[in-house]
């Protein structure tokens, strides 16, 4: 019989061991003359999350977790321990033990754990029970990262809708500009073209104005001066 019973207790490491080295998170509590039926109503409500609760004795316990190499996890162990193993998300089976207990303080008590290997004292268990379910807490992180990049687009969206506008104003009806000529002087205009300018005595061929020496009769030959 001592061999069976040393044989359970090995079995009972081993698979404790395993699963923790699969997914090392725990939760310790402590059991002072649980009823059973409330223990199994406990252990109902820890299935539906995919957690499971261990009752072991004191040193069996300490056995277990020694093997992890997580230190303070195995002072957590006292008196008649019951090991809470959660499923892939640990906020459900915190959540249920700490709501348990809020009806069941004689006889449960919460005494720390461990989350990803690291150790988290009874305030720690607590806070984290406190925390919204797992899909409500992506929700506000999802949230959180999407308003900078809601201001990001509405803000582009502004920038787009200005050049868009400066661009309409732009493309409107524009002055014409005179255009060159190939020697690069403006063609006249037909007003310009309509009324020329005056032109000089030399421009229109009438006889310039006679000089100081033209004006001047030359004496005639023979006539005394």
């Amino acid at each position: 019989m001592a061999n069976v019973g040393r044989m359970v207790k090995e079995s009972i490491i081993q698979e404790l061991s395993s699963t923790l080295a699969k997914r090392p998170n725990l939760f310790v509590t402590t059991v002072n003359r649980l009823p059973s039926a409330e223990a199994d109503s406990l252990r109902q409500k820890l299935y539906t999350s995919q957690a499971r609760l261990v009752l072991v004795k004191r040193r069996l316990g300490r056995r277990t977790v020694e093997q992890l190499n997580v230190p303070g996890l195995a002072e957590l162990l006292e008196g008649s321990v019951g090991l809470v193993l959660p499923g892939e998300d640990v906020l459900p089976a915190a959540k249920l033990i700490v709501d348990f207990i809020k009806t069941h303080e004689d006889q449960l008590a919460v005494r720390g754990g461990m989350v990803d290997g690291q150790l988290l004292d009874k305030t720690h268990v607590e806070e984290l029970a406190s925390l919204p379910p797992k899909p409500i807490l992506l929700a506000q992180v999802v949230a959180t990262l999407e308003s900078p990049m809601a201001d990001v687009i509405f803000t582009l969206e502004q920038l787009i809708g200005d050049v868009a506008w400066l661009l309409g104003e732009g493309g409107g009806e524009k002055t014409p500009l005179p255009a060159t000529q190939a020697g690069g002087q403006a063609e006249a205009t037909p007003a310009q073209a309509a009324s020329p300018l005056p032109e000089t005595p030399t421009q229109s061929g009438a006889p310039a104005a006679p000089t100081a020496q033209e004006t001047t009769p030359k004496q005639e030959e023979g006539t005394p001066s």
